[in-house]
């Protein structure tokens, strides 16, 4: 069974998944180990096989081959010292009537169980708080008019969804102006006569409010029609502009809190909405 994290989406895997796989087991069988031979008793030839045959499969399991390579090195050498009562292969450690050396044995114990800890050390998982979880769902917009247009933006979504579930603000911030530019650069083609910069959404602003300045009689039956998006559009790109587009992507120094990125996730994935469904 390979470890939860190499197969869930993005590596993060519940608490319960991580209980589930947890090497307890493992570390119990090396400490008792540990304490049976810290008494200078003879290992129980029986437990010796029945409880390494199973660490030399966890070290499989947890993908921990240094530790592997300490345990086949110590099966390798009680092979060695009793060659006609003991036997090593794939299925685990077999032994009929060995008296082990209990030194030798327990200087394996130790080498094992140390290189074990450094091993299970270097796996490092970060706990999501539970009301981020929601940004990690594989799913999240996926049921949505903005995956239906552009499941390009939903991918854009996600990559700002980890970023906050991971405390990465900042970097929350600059995937969602990736997100809004998208959005802008849709509501720019369908005003006619406005050519689109990236640089600056002004010229959106602009000319929705030279539209919405002019007399009621002279405007088209469809933009009357339209009128009321193209209102709402104007709020958000001068709230947006404003107040996070170009510190988010010009200036180094400028750095953004949780209360800002919970705040964009929640406008930006309405702008997002409002434009998938009338664009």
């Amino acid at each position: 069974m390979r470890a939860p994290w190499e197969t869930a989406p993005y590596g993060v895997v519940s608490l319960l998944a991580m209980l589930e796989f947890a090497a307890r087991p493992y570390l119990e069988l090396c400490h008792r180990f540990g304490l049976l031979l810290a008494q200078g008793k003879q290992p129980d030839p029986d437990v010796v096989k029945d409880s390494w045959t199973d660490l030399l499969k966890e070290t499989v399991r947890l993908n921990l081959p240094v530790t592997r390579e300490h345990i086949t090195c110590f099966f390798e050498e009680m092979v060695k010292k009793n060659p006609t009562k003991v036997t090593f292969n794939a299925e685990g450690f077999e032994i009929k009537g060995a008296e082990l050396p209990t030194l030798r044995v327990q200087h394996h114990v130790e080498a094992i169980y140390n290189t074990l800890r450094a091993e299970i050390g270097s796996i490092l998982l970060r706990a999501i708080p539970k009301e981020k979880s929601q940004y990690l769902d594989e799913k999240w917009l996926t049921d949505t008019k903005i995956f239906e247009k552009s499941p390009e933006m939903v991918d854009e979504f996600h990559a700002a969804g980890r970023c906050f579930a991971y405390g990465e603000n900042t970097a929350c911030i600059f995937h969602l102006m990736r997100v809004v530019d998208s959005n802008f650069r849709r509501v720019a083609d369908s005003i006619p006569g406005i050519k689109y910069d990236a640089r600056s959404w002004q010229g959106i602003a602009d000319n929705i409010t030279k539209k919405m300045e002019q007399k009621y009689q002279t405007k088209t039956d469809d933009w009357k029609r339209q009128e009321p998006f193209y209102a709402a559009i104007l709020t958000d790109i001068q709230a947006i502009s404003r107040g996070h587009r170009n510190p988010a992507l010009h200036e180094l120094e400028k750095k953004y809190d949780e209360r800002e990125a919970t705040y964009m996730l929640t406008v930006i994935e309405g702008l997002a909405r409002h434009v998938a469904e009338k664009l």
